[in-house]
């Protein structure tokens, strides 16, 4: 493959890119846009350096796709330089459809939707973001929108779409960029361990990579790897749990997080009532990008600067950007807490990964719910709570490892079953807090023992809740 230009990267070194490569980057305004959209969300307002962007990761993901798609050619003996550079333009295109801020309003985004197709700012299928990831259904519709431009570059857009989208047809190329062990996971734990600086006991670096790649042994329905690269493999499913305990699922992180989605929540339904300005004009902008229909000035709208520039029209908004203290106290912060609160934490988080994805409506139901009982248990008629008053937030990591496999004597065998560490982090999962309540402090203010109140009947009801919930 011949090289044009070379971009130096942290992480990588020098990541290098063909001349049609620079001519569809430099050129596509939908790529572009991911250098001001932040990989981590709010994860900056408690690691500082944490503002490196999808753009970034999404070099460093063509970057890997890379090294994994050559030794997957070399495993079964023939170079195909045309699938290369197609595995690559998919892996930068991976992302391409994430919102501002990331994943942060992904649990919203049928519900700016709903209130934009009520509207008339968009026509779109609003079944389709009923299952999956909102923005890899968006990631799918914009791929149709460069794909003119693919063509004009000399690249097969069926074949991009395929190696992206079709778990079947191109294994195990499509592994590569969706899989327990892809160039996605394995860049954002590289780049957001070096951003954040929120190494923990064990690290990945590029020699690991390296390594695991190297033993990669076969790669059909599973990758199979030496036993040479285990160790290499648990610092990597070792660091992956810590960056989401100590990053992604930081009490803090979480609480940003969704005080941003209920701001974003309260916002559709002023809109949906008529009441409103420019914002509201600027949520059917974001809707018209989710569903795929953009153009350039949507495009650049879709950014996290332009969503501030709007948003801060909102004190809420104003006072989260502003890092001032927010009126929420957390029953639990750490495994520790979480633990003295719930007798069987286990049950509890089976219970709760059994609701499914978190969307906003079915968050906002649990909070309601739960109130209405924690209400009760109270017993205070002058010390209730509202629905605001309560912020739940439900946190999601797999941290299994199932299409990891060892090649042994008796052939192949996942490593969770040779690994203690590997099931060592299966188990600490499921110990972990996978729900956090917020609970606004003027409430526990007034309301004499209403902590200890809370988190001795907390338990009992959020099972209760959920169970009827679900059923």
């Amino acid at each position: 493959m011949l090289y044009k230009k070379a971009i130096r990267d942290p992480i990588h070194g020098f990541i290098k890119l063909t001349e049609e490569e620079v001519k569809f980057i430099d050129g596509e305004p939908l790529v572009q846009r991911l250098r001001y959209v932040k990989q981590l969300g709010f994860v900056y307002l408690v690691y500082p350096t944490a503002t490196h962007t999808r753009f970034d990761h999404s070099l460093g993901v063509m970057y890997i796709a890379t090294l994994l798609g050559e030794k997957i050619m070399q495993l079964m003996g023939e170079k195909d330089e045309g699938l290369l550079q197609h595995l690559r333009i998919a892996a930068l295109l991976h992302d391409l459809g994430h919102l501002p801020f990331s994943h942060s309003f992904e649990a919203v985004v049928s519900e700016v939707l709903h209130m934009a197709k009520k509207g008339g700012c968009v026509d779109v299928d609003l079944s389709m973001f009923d299952v999956g990831k909102p923005h890899e259904v968006t990631t799918r519709l914009l791929v149709d929108k460069v794909s003119p431009r693919l063509s004009e570059l000399g690249y097969d857009p069926d074949l991009v779409k395929a190696l992206l989208f079709d778990g079947e047809k191109y294994k195990p190329f499509h592994s590569i960029l969706s899989g327990v062990f892809d160039a996605d996971r394995l860049d954002y734990i590289m780049r957001d361990m070096y951003f954040t600086g929120a190494a923990v006991g064990t690290s990945f670096t590029h020699i690991d990579l390296e390594r695991v790649v190297e033993n990669l042994e076969e790669a059909g329905d599973r990758f199979l790897f030496n036993e040479k690269a285990r160790v290499n493999l648990e610092g990597y499913l070792i660091t992956r749990y810590n960056l989401y305990r100590h990053v992604y699922l930081h009490h803090k992180t979480v609480l940003f997080t969704e005080v941003a989605r209920s701001i974003i929540a309260e916002n559709v339904e002023k809109c949906a009532e008529g009441r409103g300005g420019e914002i509201c004009q600027y949520l059917c902008d974001l809707a018209r990008f989710i569903s795929g229909d953009v153009d350039e000035e949507v495009v650049w709208k879709a950014t996290d600067e332009y969503f501030v520039s709007v948003f801060v029209k909102d004190p809420k908004f104003r006072e989260l950007l502003s890092r001032k203290q927010l009126d929420y106290v957390a029953l639990w912060k750490r495994e520790k807490d979480f633990l003295e609160v719930f007798k069987d934490p286990v049950r509890l988080n089976e219970a709760v990964d059994r609701l499914g994805p978190p969307h906003w409506a079915l968050i906002d139901k649990l909070k309601k719910k739960l109130v209405e009982r924690l209400n009760v248990e109270l017993g205070d008629s002058n010390c209730r709570l509202e629905p605001s008053d309560v912020l739940i937030s439900y946190v999601s990591f797999d941290p299994r490892a199932e299409d990891l496999y060892i090649t042994t004597a008796r052939g192949p065998v996942p490593i969770y079953e040779i690994s203690p560490l590997v099931a060592a982090v299966n188990e600490a999962w499921r110990r972990a807090p996978h729900l956090f309540v917020h609970v606004r402090r003027g409430v526990l203010d007034k309301c004499k023992n209403a902590l200890d109140i809370l988190k001795a009947s907390l338990e009992p009801l959020l099972e209760l809740t959920i169970r009827r919930i679900s059923s």
